[in-house]
């Protein structure tokens, strides 16, 4: 969070924390998290807490934005 801003600005740090942790002890068996580099972590760390801010956008949008939004996301 402390490389990018924004993600300090739109998630509350101790519950994306919590959540982190949470994933990866459901999802992530310990030995295999142990061999996880520091920049990996952090790229997986990075993908979560973006999902998360983007799920927080698109529940504010119209049906008609979230159809543009789905359009656009078609075309990448």
């Amino acid at each position: 969070m402390e490389d990018r801003p924004f993600f300090k600005e739109e998630l509350n740090y101790s519950e994306i924390v919590k959540h982190l942790v949470e994933l990866f002890e459901k999802n992530l068996p310990f030995e295999e998290f142990n061999t996880i580099s520091e920049a990996e972590l952090k790229e997986h760390c990075s993908f979560i807490m973006s999902t998360e801010i983007l799920s927080k956008i698109g529940g504010n949008f119209t049906p008609e934005q979230m159809a543009i939004f789905d359009e656009a996301i078609k075309r990448k």
